[in-house]
């Protein structure tokens, strides 16, 4: 009704001329819920379409959704053409950021836009609103119909019912909170708490140890963690269930898994984006299984090329070609068994690859043929791809080059990719690879993380189905890749269509990333996403756990296969019989999902193929390129020169391609000497003419040539003029095509005419002259020289990062035809010459890695005149002759066009970028032995404020923190660290107290798990997480933050809570915060429990109860210690007083040590010992501690029985007290030295720790078993004691034997026993409130 009265109102204000609408939800409140914006723009802009009112007014969104890029773009999209984010205007404003955040902000906003339509194609943004380039998924076509119209949806799902009942549920989240502290999210990063990610610090850990230990037992837990997450509605194959074909079948009769792991590839991550060591460890591997690993757009280097002497490989069977064209030479692509053209990658479709600068060290910069020290992008797909036909022109020429290869082609899952992929089977693709959402690295664009591309479950099977029905699956080999993890994931995309399977994440994975989501600022902390060589070296992956992880998967599809009652992988590709819809129907969002038109199967004859099954020619037979290699033989077995004289035609594609790809096998990039094979040609030339040429071929023709001339020019010469009879002006007419030049690497092309559009796009290296060129040349250019003679298009040099290009200008409209976002301008003079002769250019180039051209940023003039010369020889241009002619004259009329990075970079190819990793630890200071001895009071010394900001700026802000996994109580970690780090401890004492009531009792007595969870601590030094919790929150209680905080109201409700140890506190001030009246009964003398008489008060200070009890009390928390419940005060008088009983009264049984002598004076249990030193410490008269029976240490043998904590604190407090001799006794073994942390790593590692009690002063001895307490006149002097020996039983469990004749004796005068709790005591409390104890000791409440 509401959305129904907002669109009557908006007809109702449009015939009343109104020619601006603002939709606005200000007007928020607690009883008042607003629609969420995106469906009230759609609703109005379809309605005033339906209405024929939509163009007679502009739609104003003023909304608080809107903070991301996506929410504008959706809005925006659905028809708003203005969006006023108030909320997040307002939020900033409130940080205290000021005009300048504002404007970042909205900067930020703008450019985000601006990259999302820049990825559409679509240039303005009057053209990008309501373009509605959206696909749905979990949303009905009855809302989309009415709603948003024209916008598709594959599975259907959520109506308008359920997306109101969201909106409820999140207004009443936002109104009925207690606290104004927000959630955290966690839709970008793991976070306790909040949204449901697939890679947690358990699945993570799972897989390494799994991996590392080869441990199939890890792996099932694995498996079986991510397919349960499947099933939490993560995925779409999660919905999804399998259902057998017939019985199962013996496993013995399924396709073993060695053949299974060759459908296995790894994800085209690049080397530069990861490291060479992760790189090749994972070619490596996947050439052992016969799988294959993908170089990604980067390039490979060319040792790679050649196996290993141990008869390992560390190339890499697919070579992509992307749209950056980085480090594709022909050597590259005849070192391939696969090519792959990433026309999209499926987390970022529309987007190239993105290397920043710090990361493209010399290494990368010569692999990809760049500058150090700048950054790389990728240009989007459409720069040198707009249709199918290019597609094929491109598979041809990749063909062309390497025959053997087979050619891929990886598309975005997308509603219609299967038309795409049918298309691309014709074009004579032999491989189409289905790319999902979740492909992508750590450094993609939060928006493309989250909100670009379909999950690969869609695209697999509209792909599939296409093909079939149009009879072409079976000459194309489909794979799925985008967050396959299992060998169930593997399953249901076999089951959906595809013959092979890309893993990226999971193998790097077991390779040992962890994570970090920084893979962008090169700091990863275990050497893979980095290119820093001290990070680096801290890799520690092998080819084996890669291997490891694959048979681990293929396994697990061999169990799968079994039960389904199938005994090959063919067998299950396209079968959608195999799985049935698995959607909870209860669930209020997901019941309306339906997965019919996944799971359709056409129609067609028993014939038609499903999967991959046939042979197919290359399609370059009979191409001109046969004869010429034939013509050229002497040059290629002999070296030997030769010269080739042919006619053309239009119909001859891709020459002198094939003929390269075989100078590059025989004799790699530096090909054969300059103008070994001379190449003379008359006529038109098709398309691609001259792509990949390498050095010591040189093409001279005398016509024309189509589109793609030059592509990926690798060292070769390419000439192409109009015949000397032509009297026609060279510089009026186009000699060369489109998209000349693409992705050149070396070599020099002269053109005697003008070139077409997108000239020279990406060139790294090579040298052109040409004589005039359309738009966008120069576009994305990273590196040589180009000289334009004539006039250029619009565009000119957008997105150039490197190399240099001269243009002849006299007329001065350079300026106006230029992208000037990151180039420069500047005039030439006919000097040109600075004095010094070192880098001067050369007439001609020396071999294919240097053209000649010297240093870039001098002798301007000098390589100018180079260049005109080298053109008018090759060409006979009468432009070059007449420049020439007057130089001094024509010189002053060329601008250099020179990118400001370039010139930085050349300036200073050393720059480096610190990390987090640079700082060392510091921790607290802790006085010597000797010292802290003296003192009963807490010893350790915290370090500086600006120290502590120092070691919180080494936390690694990671995008899974381990340190989650580690913390009980869940602390943010990462988030205070962060405000820390920036000295913002007023928000970090918040974020700190989200979680952690208690900050400065956790701080000084956890052990600090969470520190062996650390990303650091695998490599490094842990972060100092305990000290700088201490000191977030003594310096919150110094400055006066923490205050108390009496709710605004009661709720008249009183609470009984037993127990005022940690729980019992925290439960207290939750509850009083609450609005309630919480009253603690305590049976001690003192509030505080375990912590004011368990914890020593060197290690734990009273005060800071006492400073917490206070406050408490003032939010309204009542005190009753002396009271035993159960015993002082019954629990019916509670239930009678009270209307919540609250039992926290924790473990109090200590274990016993039964064994004779038990009885003797002198043993004690530790809480017992401990508790009477604390009240000492705490005051207490001694005839107090007396009546309870004095326990001293002092001038006695003291045996402490107990390894944990408590033993510790009893050896701290025995020395303390003046003790002869302190030893410690444990039944376990005594664990290693250190931890193996490939295999413990992130759980709480066992191995041997000393305390700073131990250090004070302690004999440990371990697998010790008391067997007899001895001593006289009633008092203990020694222990019997044994060896003992532990061992794996038939049940899998630690067993104890003692050993024979291993007897000894211990002098002792105090006995202390420390074995830990065994549970609560089941005393007269639990009796009358009708709770008992479980077989583990703990609480078996009936309620």
């Amino acid at each position: 009704a509401a959305l129904q009265r907002l669109c009557w109102e908006a007809t109702e204000a449009v015939l009343a001329d109104v020619n601006v609408l603002i939709l606005s939800d200000r007007a928020v409140a607690a009883d008042r819920v607003p629609i969420p914006a995106a469906l009230a723009t759609g609703a109005v802009h379809h309605h005033l379409i339906r209405q024929g009112l939509r163009m007679q007014t502009g739609l104003v969104v003023e909304t608080g959704e809107a903070r991301e890029v996506h929410h504008f773009c959706v809005l925006a999209g659905y028809g708003a053409e203005a969006i006023n984010p108030y909320l997040a205007l307002e939020t900033l404003a409130a940080a205290g950021v000021g005009e300048s955040g504002r404007q970042a902000y909205v900067k930020a906003v703008g450019k985000g836009i601006l990259k999302v339509m820049s990825k559409m194609g679509i240039s303005t943004y009057q053209s990008y609103c309501g373009a509605q380039i959206f696909d749905a998924v979990g949303l009905s076509s009855a809302l989309l119909d009415r709603y948003f119209t024209g916008t598709s949806s594959s599975i259907e799902g959520a109506g308008l019912e359920e997306i109101a009942l969201e909106a409820v549920e999140r207004h009443r989240r936002a109104f009925g909170r207690s606290s104004d502290i927000l959630d955290l999210g966690g839709a970008y990063a793991f976070r306790i708490g909040g949204e449901d990610h697939a890679w947690t610090p358990e699945t993570i850990a799972d897989l390494q140890h799994s991996v590392r230990g080869n441990l199939p037992d890890k792996y099932r837990s694995f498996a079986a963690a991510i397919n349960e997450q499947s099933r939490r509605l993560l995925t779409i194959r999660g919905l999804l269930a399998l259902k057998p074909a017939g019985p199962p079948v013996p496993i013995d009769e399924v396709e073993p898994a060695s053949a299974i792991v060759r459908r296995f590839s790894t994800g085209a991550m690049s080397f530069g984006s990861i490291s060479r060591e992760a790189h090749t460890t994972l070619a490596v591997a996947m050439n052992r299984i016969g799988g294959r690993s993908n170089t990604g757009e980067g390039g490979e280097e060319r040792d790679r090329f050649r196996p290993l002497e141990s008869g390992d490989s560390m190339r890499s069977s697919i070579k992509q070609v992307a749209s950056g064209r980085f480090g594709v030479t022909t050597e590259y692509l005849v070192n391939a068994d696969e090519i792959q053209i990433k026309m999209a990658q499926g987390a970022k479709p529309g987007e190239g690859g993105q290397l920043p600068g710090h990361k493209v060290d010399r290494h990368i910069a010569e692999v990809r043929h760049s500058t150090p020290g700048v950054g790389l992008i990728s240009p989007p797909p459409h720069h040198d791809i707009y249709s199918i036909e290019d597609i094929a022109q491109l598979i041809h020429d990749l063909k062309n080059v390497n025959p053997s290869a087979r050619v891929s082609v990886k598309l975005v899952s997308a509603v219609g990719v299967g038309t795409v992929a049918a298309g691309v089977a014709k074009a004579m693709a032999d491989h189409v690879t289905i790319s999902g959402y979740e492909g992508g690295t750590g450094a993609s664009p939060l928006t493309s993380l989250t909100h670009a591309g379909l999950p690969w479950e869609i695209g697999l099977a509209e792909t599939q189905q296409t093909l079939v029905l149009n009879g072409l699956r079976g000459r194309i080999c489909v794979q799925a890749d985008g967050g396959l993890r299992t060998g169930r994931d593997v399953a249901i995309a076999a089951i959906l269509g595809a013959d092979e399977f890309g893993f990226a994440t999971a193998p790097l994975i077991a390779a040992g990333c962890i994570m970090m989501r920084k893979c962008h600022l090169n700091t990863c902390p275990v050497g893979i996403a980095t290119q820093d060589p001290v990070l680096r070296a801290r890799f520690d992956g092998e080819p084996e756990h890669v291997i490891n992880y694959f048979f681990f998967v293929a396994e697990e599809l061999r169990e799968i296969m079994a039960a389904l009652g199938v005994r090959t992988v063919d067998e299950m590709i396209g079968r959608p019989e195999l799985v049935e819809s698995a959607i909870p129907a209860d669930h209020w969002k997901a019941g309306g999902v339906d997965l019919t038109a996944l799971l359709h199967s056409p129609a067609t004859d028993p014939g038609v193929a499903r999967w991959n099954r046939e042979q197919r020619t290359t399609g370059i037979e009979g191409a001109l390129d046969s004869d010429l290699i034939e013509a050229a033989a002497p040059a290629l077995e002999a070296g030997r020169p030769v010269v080739i004289e042919r006619e053309v035609r239009n119909v001859d594609r891709s020459v002198g391609t094939m003929l390269s790809g075989q100078v590059a096998a025989r004799y790699g990039h530096e090909g054969l000497p300059a103008g070994t094979i001379d190449i003379r040609l008359r006529g038109t030339a098709g398309q691609s003419f001259g792509a990949f040429l390498a050095h010591g071929v040189a093409l001279d023709l005398v016509g024309d040539a189509n589109d793609y001339v030059g592509k990926g020019l690798s060292g070769g010469r390419i000439a192409v003029r109009q015949p000397e009879e032509a009297t026609r002006a060279a510089g009026d007419n186009i000699i060369v095509g489109n998209t000349v030049l693409y992705g050149a690497v070396a070599g020099e092309a002269y053109f005697n005419g003008v070139a077409g559009e997108r000239f020279a796009v990406r060139n790294s290296g090579a040298v052109a002259v040409v004589e005039g060129a359309g738009d966008h040349a120069c576009e994305y250019m990273t590196g040589g020289v180009v000289v334009v003679l004539g006039p250029v298009g619009r565009n000119f040099a957008a997105g150039m990062s490197g190399g240099i290009a001269y243009v002849y200008d006299p007329g001065g409209r350079l300026g106006a035809q230029c992208n000037r976002g990151g180039i420069e301008l500047q005039p030439l003079s006919p000097e040109g010459w600075d004095g010094r002769a070192d880098g001067a250019p050369l007439d001609r180039p020396v071999d294919v890695w240097d053209n000649g051209m010297g240093d870039m940023l001098r002798h301007d003039a000098q390589r100018l005149r180079i260049l005109i010369e080298r053109h008018e020889r090759a060409t006979s241009s009468v432009v070059a002759r007449e420049l020439l002619a007057d130089w001094p004259k024509s010189v002053g009329d060329f601008i250099k066009v020179l990118p400001v990075e370039y010139r930085r970079a050349l300036l200073d190819l050393e720059s480096h970028v610190g990390n987090p990793v640079t700082i060392d630890r510091r921790d607290r200071d802790v006085p010597p032995p000797a010292e802290r001895l003296r003192t009963w009071s807490e010893f350790v010394a915290p370090p500086s404020p600006q120290e502590v900001a120092r070691q919180a700026s080494r936390c690694m802000d990671c995008g899974i923190p381990f340190c989650h996994s580690g913390c009980p109580v869940n602390n943010l970690i990462p988030d205070w660290n962060d405000l820390v780090s920036e000295a913002d401890w007023r928000a970090a004492i918040d974020r700190l107290h989200e979680t952690n009531n208690f900050p400065e009792f956790t701080g000084r007595v956890c052990p600090a798990p969470c520190e062996a969870a650390c990303t650091l601590n695998l490599t490094d030094a842990p972060v100092t997480i305990k000290s700088i919790e201490c000191e977030i929150i003594d310096r919150a209680w110094r400055e006066g933050w923490v205050r108390p905080q009496a709710p605004p109201r009661g709720t008249g409700r009183r609470i009984a809570i037993v127990g005022s140890g940690p729980a019992g506190l925290a439960c207290a001030q939750q509850l009083a915060r609450a609005g309630h009246a919480p009253t603690v009964f305590e049976k001690s003398d003192r509030i505080g429990g375990l912590l004011r008489y368990g914890i020593p008060d060197f290690k734990l200070d009273k005060s800071l109860i006492d400073r917490r009890i206070a406050q408490m009390e003032i939010e309204g928390v009542i005190f009753r210690p002396g009271l035993h419940v159960g015993v002082d005060v019954s629990v019916e008088r509670l239930l009678d007083d009270y209307d919540v009983l609250v039992l926290a009264g924790g473990a109090e049984l200590p274990r016993d040590l039964d064994v004779p002598g038990r009885e003797l004076a002198g043993v004690h249990f530790a809480m017992d010992y401990l508790t009477q030193q604390n009240k000492r410490v705490a005051g207490d008269p001694e005839a107090k501690l007396a009546t309870e029976g004095m326990i001293s240490a002092e001038g006695l043998d003291v045996v402490v029985i107990g390894g944990g904590d408590t033993g510790s604190d009893c050896i701290g407090t025995a020395n303390r007290q003046g003790a002869r001799s302190v030893t410690q006794l444990e039944i376990m073994p005594q664990p290693p030295l250190r931890e193996n942390k490939a295999l413990t790593w992130p759980h709480w590692p066992l191995k041997l720790r000393t305390s700073s009690s131990q250090e004070e002063g302690c004999e440990r001895d371990f697998s010790v078993v008391t067997t007899r307490l001895s001593g006289s006149s009633g008092r203990v002097e020694a222990l019997e004691c044994a060896r003992v020996e532990w061992r794996i039983g038939s049940d899998g469990r630690p067993q104890m034997a003692v050993l024979e004749g291993s007897d000894f004796r211990i002098k002792a005068d105090l006995v202390l026993l420390a074995m830990g709790f065994a549970g609560a005591r089941n005393h007269a409390m639990l009796a009358q409130s009708g709770a008992g104890l479980t077989a583990r000791g703990t609480v078996d409440a009936p309620f």
